[in-house]
């Protein structure tokens, strides 16, 4: 040990860090009798909450479909509002539109909850206003003219599993479009 007291900090130092590094990866474990440390922080920014891999890790997609009721009365086929694309190797490094998905994903599964529920207005969630908003501006991107108004569903598939046929969860009742001012 010096004698300036350096020694005694510098090992003090390196077991704090230590110790944090330890009780953070323990932390991480999926059963939650490691989550007790976490009450030590009132923060909830020491202790990171990061699960290297998710209790119940979900085992089906949604999918947002749309149609349009357009300005001449012409009714739209069923198409896509969101579309889950195929992983490219580049998008292990880089994929920001991992988030959007991600949204769309909880929007719909707070939806999910919501239709469990008996006598419940589920239009006036924020999750169905926020879906419906954010199929409303997809319509209006891929129409010229803006059409009387529009209507989608929100399905759940397996996949890229084909064999299983979706289901169909919610679907909305018809949205009139005014035009933008």
């Amino acid at each position: 040990m010096r004698p300036d007291g350096r020694g005694l900090v510098s090992t003090a130092v390196t077991g704090a860090l230590a110790a944090w590094f330890g009780v953070t990866v323990l932390s991480q474990h999926p059963h939650q009798v490691f989550d007790r440390f976490r009450r030590y922080d009132l923060t909830g920014l020491v202790i990171a909450n990061w699960r290297f891999f998710a209790p119940e890790p979900a085992q089906h997609d949604f999918h947002v479909l749309h149609r349009v009721l357009a300005a001449d009365g012409v009714q739209t086929p069923w198409s896509e509002t969101t579309r889950i694309p195929r992983r490219r190797l580049r998008q292990a490094l880089w994929f920001p539109d991992r988030r959007q998905d991600k949204a769309m994903f909880d929007v719909c599964n707070e939806l999910i909850v919501y239709l469990a529920r008996k006598d419940f207005d589920i239009t006036a969630t924020a999750a169905y206003q926020v879906l419906r908003d954010a199929v409303e501006l997809a319509v209006r991107g891929e129409h010229a003219a803006t059409p009387k108004g529009f209507q989608f569903v929100i399905a759940r598939a397996t996949g890229y599993d084909e064999t299983t046929e979706p289901e169909y969860l919610l679907v909305s009742k018809f949205v009139p479009l005014e035009e933008a001012a």
